[in-house]
């Protein structure tokens, strides 16, 4: 057997199960867990950061979230890279979850009479019946920024401080 034979190529379905497999998952989440707490700050800079790009994750502005990550992050003085880490917590399968919640919140908080759309919210529905789905699901995310930036930041808090004092202490034990 040669190390220069063709392999047989693999197939598509073969890459997306490998990559949403559970080990994958745990893998990339474990890798910017680290690459997470190992940035250069202070614990109130990562976990603002962060906490600033998972707030703007829970908005219906899909292109925009880069942006407002960043832009709210220089203005609390937090870390950039964790603000853009943050954002990965509206992702292709949290999406649907996020935007029925505050969808949801939005349609109750202006009295809008329930429909059935929740179920057929897509981007083209979004785009072209903007008061009917992107109003209430604008209110619904203003409503819900704040209490996400605040368990996201009290979560991320708790975790890089700890790991800060382990790692100051193994250093110190050393």
């Amino acid at each position: 057997m040669s190390i220069f034979k063709k392999q047989k190529s693999k197939s598509f379905k073969f890459f997306i199960q490998k990559f949403l497999s559970f080990n994958n998952l745990k893998r990339m989440g474990t890798y910017y867990w680290f690459r997470l707490n190992r940035i250069p700050g202070s614990t109130y800079s990562i976990s603002a950061g962060f906490a600033c790009g998972s707030m703007v994750s829970f908005t219906p502005l899909l292109g925009l979230h880069f942006l407002l990550a960043i832009l709210f992050a220089y203005f609390l003085r937090a870390n950039l890279f964790a603000a853009l880490i943050g954002t990965a917590i509206g992702n292709p399968i949290t999406f649907p979850l996020i935007w029925g919640l505050i969808y949801n919140i939005g349609a109750f908080i202006i009295s809008k009479p329930d429909t059935n759309i929740i179920n057929e919210i897509n981007v083209n529905l979004i785009l072209n019946q903007t008061y009917e789905v992107l109003l209430p699901m604008l209110i619904g995310a203003s409503v819900m920024a704040v209490p996400i930036w605040i368990i996201s930041y009290s979560i991320m808090y708790s975790f890089v401080s700890s790991y800060k004092k382990a790692k100051k202490r193994k250093n110190n034990n050393t």
